[in-house]
């Protein structure tokens, strides 16, 4: 979540020009890296919960750990790698 709160000066000026430009990769691939970042700290946040905790009911609890801090992890390196791909698009000048 701190990253989120840092960014948000960059992403008020970012939303309003999504809709009509999401087709050019300089915003699609922000707006990747963006919603799949959302995806993956909710992804942990939720294993937290589950794994850490009481918190949630029996049924929303996860038994397989491996398989779902694997998976929240390679979301991670996906997102990580949409970071510094939105950073060479955006600030990288081209030759």
């Amino acid at each position: 979540m701190p990253g989120r709160c840092w960014r948000a000066p960059d992403a008020i000026g970012f939303i309003p020009k999504l809709p009509s430009r999401i087709g050019k990769p300089y915003y699609a691939l922000a707006a990747m890296h963006a919603a799949l970042g959302g995806i993956a700290e909710l992804g942990g946040l939720y294993i937290l919960l589950a794994a850490g905790t009481t918190m949630l009911p029996e049924k929303f609890r996860i038994r397989r750990y491996k398989f779902w801090m694997r998976g929240v992890l390679i979301l991670w390196w996906i997102v990580l790698f949409l970071g510094v791909a939105t950073y060479a698009r955006w600030y990288v000048p081209r030759r």
